[in-house]
């Protein structure tokens, strides 16, 4: 038939030409602070609301799974969980928290045992628990995440040669067997290392990152199935064209891909809207934002459960009350 797309993360194809087929992976690259947990998030997001996915998180330096919790019921309503002046409506928590819970797991191992010793936790721990879920929950997982990669303890064996590179090659081979045998897709987020800093109109700033620079080194892009590099551009700069950086800019560059015709090779230009936590293209013509499609969310069950309804729904209108 062809190459095949994956699943629709809810941009156009033509603005951001990124789908997720399962049995493969994502490594996603960045400087610390870029956006790579917030993006993770959406496209997450949108995969259940198009797709029904069900994904499970470890992030431990996002914060506890009670905040990561808010964090994606603020990006899926587009308003804040937390109280606020900008807080969502009591109608849309009670949808958001519904719809959170029914897609997502967040796992929160604790660091320390009852003596007070470290706890160790590696990829396989992580992989272990995500199969006690399944088991557990009867649900089946579509997607895992890993955020960031140095958060995981390393375990050498005595065939690394005490070698970074070759216990990440050993370590990325188990996280493909592992997306290819449960007909996952594994998503693994990790930083770059440390670059030189670059002065430009009295303004310092880090360039955009090349794939050799990723914490670990090219290890990372050879093993990796789709890779996905991000920057974000010094704000009052412009690039070679003169056309002068967003104040909320975001450049993601897919810079592999496999399998063939799942994504398309390119650098392409986001920005995120730091009220709704939510990520939108520009229409060059217009002007106007153009965000992810969702579709109708999935709250549809019977008797007094929430009934489908379009994240742009009035909720706050008694007509178009959920219940």
């Amino acid at each position: 038939h062809g190459l095949q797309r994956g699943k629709s993360t809810g941009f156009d194809w033509d603005l951001f030409p990124y789908t997720v087929r399962l049995g493969t992976t994502t490594y996603i690259a960045a400087p610390p602070a870029t956006g790579k947990t917030e993006l993770q998030k959406e496209l997450l997001i949108n995969l259940s609301c198009l797709h029904g996915w069900f994904h499970v998180i470890w992030s431990p330096e996002t914060g506890s799974a009670e905040e990561i919790f808010a964090e994606l019921c603020h990006s899926y309503v587009g308003k804040h969980y937390v109280k606020s002046k900008w807080q969502m409506s009591e109608k849309e928590r009670m949808s958001a928290e519904y719809f959170i819970n029914e897609h997502f797991i967040v796992i929160e191992n604790d660091e320390e045992d009852a003596k007070g010793k470290e706890i160790d936790y590696t990829i396989d721990d992580f992989y272990k628990e995500c199969d006690d879920i399944e088991r557990e929950t009867g649900k089946r997982i579509h997607t895992t995440t890993v955020d960031p990669w140095n958060e995981l303890d390393e375990h050498y064996i005595q065939s690394d040669l005490g070698r970074e590179d070759k216990f990440i090659s050993r370590s990325l081979k188990k996280v493909r067997r592992n997306a290819k045998k449960f007909n996952r897709h594994n998503f693994i987020l990790t930083h770059v290392r440390d670059q030189s800093m670059v002065t430009e109109g009295g303004i310092s700033y880090f360039p955009f990152p090349h794939a050799r620079e990723i914490a670990g080194g090219q290890t990372w892009f050879r093993k990796g199935m789709t890779v996905i590099l991000m920057w974000r551009p010094p704000h009052r700069l412009s690039d070679s064209n003169n056309r002068a950086y967003g104040e909320s800019e975001l450049q993601v560059r897919i810079g592999k891909v496999k399998p063939k015709g799942t994504s398309k090779k390119g650098t392409y230009i986001m920005n995120l809207d730091t009220y709704k936590y939510q990520y939108y293209f520009i229409d060059e013509l217009t002007g106007k934002k153009i965000y992810a499609e969702r579709g109708l969310h999935l709250f549809e069950s019977k008797e007094n459960q929430l009934k489908p309804m379009s994240i742009n729904m009035e909720f706050d209108n008694e007509k178009n009350a959920p219940f």
